[in-house]
């Protein structure tokens, strides 16, 4: 669906908000014009954008690192992201400008400036206290980065924290700026709309997948009980019957504009209907006032509310989520900023939520100064797979039939990849609304159609049809089938299935499983993404490929009539058990009171995938001026020996193809000769028992020899033309967020984030 009419709101309030826009915007040049020498917002040879540049690109001109001695790359120094707590995992991308690099680190997100030479500490930012409200946010760890800002003189880093609070640090000192906000913070609880009240917890831990062990509102006159940690210890904010808001982006700064939006708790197990949904905001760089507020889910009279058929009001049935929680992309000459838009409440259910469900799922391309949509277009008509959209879009110019275009491109969880002008909203190349399986779930309405790229072609697999199973011989294509007709099948979007065979006819359902792929990992996700060049339109996209099952059953302490298999009695914030409830036994699917009995499906035969080897996951590249596929490789150009299996059913089979390495999600930046490959926290590690080796080498698998050489972990270098695996440099550990790259003192750098728990670490690289 797209539409291209910006939304309309009262002239009184149109005139006063681009009145109050216009004053903060005149005084400072757009980015395009700050400083000097800037190229998509960013200065050659730094990275001031998490994705490099306004446009995402993840590129670099850099050229003194190549394909002759990127294997000569040595560790210039290590910088310990740990010195002031830990993290789950380092998952942060940090920035270079004007000398000093900028990060994050700690679930507390402290921020900190680094010497590009030495890794030594220059400052850091490490005593804000969020109290109860971070010990309960709902994206608590380190965030993936920060902002950066200069008018030439002045310069300023932007931190958001997992409590959902707002600083803007001096980048020369690291010291809060006293006029922006108060003393340098901003609350962003407020300014959405709701009452903040005084806020109170009953345990010590952290909150927990959904809604367990929430926050709640202060009674009057509580106090803190430093013993015991509970009770109220000053914090206020946003009640938390309304559900839970946080942030787990960095923002984007266009102009003097801050752009934030917000993120929600995980939609794995969800307790209630509604929650705070999702909104993006402007805000002033030097004083911290908010401008303008867009709602992503449509509020009564404004554009799209007709989408939610129960309602769209805030705390009506299924309003909440559609958090835009990744990062933000920008075009500064156009003006507009490009939000890509998560689901709604319940990741696999949305009977209490039926409609398509605007905006999420959705790309909104934002006017900067205004905060007034230009364009939106929904990319998943009513949600029920967690195909949220969890990477930056991609900008780039292109010419696609003798014609100029501005092009956004977003690469998805679905393993789909949809090009539009990102002036207007239309499809670069026709996407089709086709039908689709239906849900046999009680009380779901799906959409009948869905979006459809006509390319460029997919780079993950899409569902399950026969044509993906493996043929060996006829008697294990035939074992391939019986095992695939256990579960629903379809090309693309297949609904879950329930788990107890009941349909919403009442009658009994052919199937108690769901074939899902990609799965809710995707695809791209926001630990991979894509890169691009500028200079050619060639775009880079890291995926995953997989196959698992998907499935639903009533939660009966949730008020979600279906969820992932789950069982939330007795957990706080659930309700009470029903009438004659029984707790299950523990086992598969088990929640925190017990476990569901999931059905028994696994996608191999003796180990072995029923998928055929695709060229799927791993990096594949596409020549945007056509839409066309030029070349594939697996993550890391890892290919993995699978051993014959012993049995009668494979009974003359010889061999089998080597399996790549598809399940990680590769970290790729673009510098003027390389693609550069980080292979994720999955590394090479072969799930079958062993370590792959790179570019068609011999791979430990299962039944490996024990002296087996030792895997090491590398970076990885491609000539990004012809995609021929370049070299690899041996690396401490494996990066675990995308690097970046940049160049001080005549020498280029190449830093990646790595680690977890208390081992977390920047790891800095150069040549002797």
């Amino acid at each position: 669906m797209t539409v291209r009419t910006p939304h309309r709101r009262s002239v009184i309030l149109g005139i006063l908000a681009t009145a109050v826009i216009a004053l903060a915007v005149i005084a400072t040049p757009s980015t395009a014009r700050q400083g000097s020498g800037l190229v998509r917002g960013n200065k050659p040879g730094e990275w001031r954008f998490w994705a490099g540049d306004a446009y995402a690109t993840r590129y670099s001109p850099l050229d003194q690192i190549n394909a002759s001695n990127f294997g000569k790359l040595q560790v210039a120094w290590q910088w310990n992201a740990a010195q002031d707590g830990h993290d789950e995992y380092y998952r942060t991308t940090p920035l270079f400008a004007n000398g000093r690099i900028f990060t994050v680190a700690t679930t507390h997100r402290y921020a900190y400036a680094i010497d590009p030479a030495s890794g030594n500490t220059l400052w850091k930012w490490n005593t804000f206290n969020e109290g109860i409200r971070y010990k309960k946010a709902p994206r608590q760890f380190a965030g993936r980065g920060l902002a950066y800002w200069t008018d030439g003189s002045n310069e300023r880093v932007i931190v958001t924290t997992p409590g959902y609070h707002m600083t803007s640090l001096d980048a020369k000192t690291g010291k809060p700026d006293p006029r922006f906000g108060k003393n340098g913070i901003v609350d962003l609880q407020a300014g959405l709309g709701y009452p903040l009240v005084p806020l109170a917890v009953d345990d010590s831990g952290d909150l927990v997948i959904s809604e367990e062990y929430p926050l709640r509102a202060a009674k009057p006159g509580e106090k803190w009980d430093p013993v015991k940690k509970i009770g109220a210890d000053g914090q206020i904010g946003i009640d938390p019957k309304e559900g839970q808001i946080g942030v787990s982006s960095p923002p984007i700064i266009i102009g003097n504009v801050i752009i934030v939006g917000n993120s929600s708790m995980h939609g794995y197990y969800p307790l209630r209907k509604h929650n705070i949904p999702g909104f993006v905001r402007g805000f002033d760089i030097k004083t911290g006032r908010q401008l303008w507020k867009f709602n992503l889910v449509p509020q009564p009279g404004e554009f799209g509310c007709d989408t939610w058929k129960l309602g769209c009001k805030i705390g009506s049935s299924g309003v909440g989520k559609v958090d835009p929680w990744a990062p933000y992309s920008a075009d500064p000459e156009l003006g507009l900023v490009y939000i890509p838009v998560g689901m709604p409440v319940a990741d696999e259910y949305g009977g209490h939520r039926p409609g398509d469900n605007l905006f999420a799922n959705s790309i909104v391309a934002i006017d900067v100064k205004t905060g007034l949509r230009k364009w939106h277009y929904q990319l998943v008509h009513h949600d029920i797979w967690d195909y949220d959209n969890s990477m930056v879009p991609n900008l780039l110019d292109v010419t696609v039939n003798g014609r100029l275009r501005k092009v956004v491109a977003q690469t998805t969880k679905d393993g789909m990849f949809y090009v539009l002008d990102r002036a207007t909203g239309e499809p670069i190349w026709p996407i089709v609304e086709t039908p689709v399986g239906q849900s046999e779930v009680p009380g779901e309405v799906t959409s009948p159609t869905q979006p459809i790229p006509s390319r460029p072609a997919a780079y993950s697999q899409t569902g399950l049809v026969e044509a993906d199973l493996i043929d060996y011989t006829p008697a294990i294509k035939d074992s391939a089938l019986k095992l695939a007709k256990q579960c629903r099948m379809g090309p693309y979007f297949i609904p879950p299935s329930p788990i107890n065979g009941i349909a919403a006819n009442g009658g009994q359902s052919q199937y108690r499983c769901s074939w899902y792929a990609p799965g809710a990992s995707g695809g791209v996700n926001i630990d991979g993404g894509s890169a691009v060049d500028p200079e050619t339109g060639m775009m880079y996209v890291g995926a995953q490929a997989g196959l698992s099952t998907a499935q639903v059953q009533k939660d009966p302490c949730s008020e979600i009539e279906y969820t992932s298999p789950h069982d939330s009695c007795g957990s706080p914030g659930a309700l009470p058990p029903p009438p004659g409830y029984v707790r299950p036994a523990a086992g598969a699917g088990a929640g925190r009171g017990g476990g569901f009995s999931r059905a028994a499906i696994t996608s191999n035969i003796n180990g072995i995938s029923i998928l055929k080897p695709k060229q799927l996951g791993g990096i594949t590249a596409y020549d945007m001026n056509t839409g066309d596929k030029k070349w594939w490789g697996p993550n890391g150009g890892i290919f993995y020996d699978v051993p014959v299996p012993a049995g009668a059913l494979w009974a003359g089979v010889t061999s089998l193809p080597k399996r790549p390495n598809n399940s990680s999600q590769p970290q790729l930046i673009v510098t003027k000769t390389l693609l550069i490959n980080g292979t994720g926290r999955g590394g090479g590690f072969n799930p079958g028992g062993g370590r792959g080796g790179a570019a068609g080498g011999r791979a430990g698998g299962a039944g490996a020899a024990p002296t087996a050489p030792a895997w090491v972990p590398k970076l990885y270098a491609w000539d990004k033309a012809s995609g021929k695996l370049a070299d690899s440099v041996a690396i401490p550990s494996v990066t675990s967020a995308v690097p970046m790259t940049f160049l001080h003192a005549g020498k280029q750098y190449i830093v990646f984030a790595t680690g977890a728990g208390t081992n977390t670490k920047l790891v800095g690289l150069t040549l002797p």
